[in-house]
């Protein structure tokens, strides 16, 4: 005799309506789901662009003062020319003594000596201002021009004969300021040049380091 299964009517029913509201429950958790987090994404405080400045503060009654670039910026170095034409008889010296003729020591040196006639012209090697001019106890009749860069320029030996120039004068690169003399005190004894220094901060350097190439060999016969 052949056994038959039946199926509750009201079994299947039941299956059917549990089915729906787990299928309602995962809807509604679905859509509260993207609901909040389009809420979340909307309040969060960021806004979809990057503020845009018109220049004023957050009132817009003032202007807003752009932060000062301190970066620091080079310095132009500037070149010099041979204030006379020449031979360099005498280098620059404070580490290492040279010898003075005039007295009978040894003795640094503080610029450099270039050897030409008396009365030979002297140039200003940079524009600059004439801020001194004045006899130098040992170094004769002294005229110094300052220039950019805070550089001074000292043209020392020379004739006091100067003409007109005068402290604040304005030199450009080249104009005449004196000719070469015999002033030097402590010199006397050697032929005749021009005691020519360079100062930078006020500390006295190497003229040769900053005389250009073209005017040495130009001028005072190096590098031919």
């Amino acid at each position: 005799m052949e056994k038959k299964i039946h199926f509750s009517d009201k079994s299947v029913t039941s299956k059917i309506v549990y089915a729906v509201v787990i299928a309602i429950l995962c809807i509604t958790a679905i859509v509260v789901g993207i609901v909040g987090a389009a809420s979340r994404d909307k309040n969060d405080g960021t806004p979809d662009n990057p503020p845009v400045s018109d220049g004023t503060t957050d009132n817009g009654n003032e202007n807003v003062t752009p932060p000062e670039d301190t970066t620091p910026k080079p310095e132009p170095k500037l070149t010099f020319v041979a204030p006379t034409a020449g031979t360099v008889v005498k280098e620059h010296s404070l580490e290492i003594p040279v010898f003075s003729v005039t007295l009978g020591e040894w003795r640094v040196h503080t610029g450099i000596d270039i050897s030409c006639e008396e009365g030979a012209g002297v140039y200003a090697s940079e524009a600059g201002v004439v801020s001194g001019i004045y006899s130098d106890p040992m170094l004769g009749f002294t005229v110094e021009i300052t220039h950019k860069g805070d550089i001074k320029t000292r043209y020392s030996n020379l004739s006091s004969d100067i003409g007109d120039l005068k402290v604040g004068d304005e030199v450009n690169l080249g104009d005449k300021i004196g000719v070469v003399g015999d002033t030097s005190l402590s010199e006397l004894a050697e032929e005749p040049h021009l005691h020519f220094e360079l100062l930078l901060k006020d500390v006295k350097v190497n003229p040769m380091d900053y005389i250009t190439e073209e005017s040495k060999k130009a001028s005072l016969g190096i590098g031919e």
